[in-house]
């Protein structure tokens, strides 16, 4: 069985380690509230369900592959450093719920991509299946907050697997926001500051919506244990292809130069004048093609969810 040696890890995901949150105590009643908003619930049906769980399931069974993926968090504390897992197969469902049951919540980082997956997310929701890039997953214990209100600097849409959450999209919203020069912090709501809530989202299993990008938002499992997959979605950016054409002329001996300001502004110019953008590949992984049965598909490490949620 998979143990946990309680200390700070000082692995992946310092930026996440101060996102994660309780809900209890200075949780989510602290937060100021207005009405509900307009957020649309996509609803993805049996067979829809059933692609994103088989991408899930498909990524979780190498298990010799996804040990570099998990991160593992309790109470703001990154435990990943201190996870011991058992060597054994199936050790996956068994580290779920010793890590539910001390509750930790788990995020698997890197869900392979499928084909099927991205035409869903194009299909409900208009993001277009080109730009999805990434799939996380998160599995949090019963009335635990994942994350401190924070945003994205890409638009998430998010696909709920297993039990109800609600999700909670604050007033707070960055204009496009990227990050740059390890600029982590911007995305990450100030403990001292007080956002307002514009919308309140509960969601069920075959549940989909989209987060835009740059909107403040935390969630928090409800009734019992919460899977969700969060898909990161993005297209080309104009400064895309500003810092591509900047890391060309990088390589440029005359526009490495020591010269005047006014000839330096009338090199760069002449130089972008002169000089037609490449072709940017949009920011994707590999999408692998694949025909999934109809019908009804669980979690592979449903038991164990179900086990701690009475079910």
């Amino acid at each position: 069985m998979p143990t946990i040696i309680h200390g700070i890890g000082r692995g992946i995901g310092r930026m996440i380690g101060r996102m994660i949150g309780r809900a209890k105590g200075k949780g989510l009643s602290q937060v100021a509230s207005t009405a509900a908003g307009t957020t649309r619930i996509h609803k993805a049906g049996t067979d829809g369900l059933a692609h994103f769980i088989t991408a899930v399931n498909r990524t979780v069974a190498e298990e010799a592959d996804i040990k570099s993926k998990i991160a593992v968090f309790q109470q703001g504390v990154n435990l990943t450093s201190q996870l011991s897992i058992d060597q054994s197969s199936g050790w996956f469902k068994h580290m779920v719920h010793d890590l539910l049951a001390q509750g930790a919540s788990v995020v698997v980082n890197d869900i392979g991509l499928i084909a099927p997956v991205c035409e869903n997310v194009e299909r409900l929701t208009g993001v277009q299946a080109d730009w999805v890039f990434q799939q996380n997953l998160y599995i949090t214990p019963r009335e635990v907050q994942g994350f401190v209100p924070h945003c994205d600097p890409h638009v998430v849409v998010a696909a709920q697997l297993y039990g109800r959450k609600e999700w909670l999209l604050y007033d707070k919203v960055l204009d496009n926001p990227l990050i740059v020069d390890g600029g982590k912090d911007v995305l990450v709501a100030d403990p001292n500051e007080t956002l307002v809530i514009k919308e309140r989202v509960t969601v069920e299993p075959g549940d989909v919506f989209v987060i835009p990008r740059g909107t403040f938002h935390a969630a928090c499992a409800l009734d019992g244990g919460s899977v969700h997959m969060a898909i990161g979605c993005a297209g080309i950016r104009p400064v895309d292809y500003i810092w591509a054409m900047a890391s060309e002329a990088m390589h440029e001996s005359a526009l490495r130069a020591d010269m005047t300001p006014l000839a330096a502004q009338r090199a760069a110019r002449d130089y972008l004048s002169q000089t037609p953008p490449g072709t940017l590949s949009l920011p994707r992984h590999p999408v692998a093609p694949m025909n999934i049965p109809k019908g009804p598909v669980s979690l592979s490490f449903q038991g164990a969810l179900d086990a701690l949620s009475g079910h």
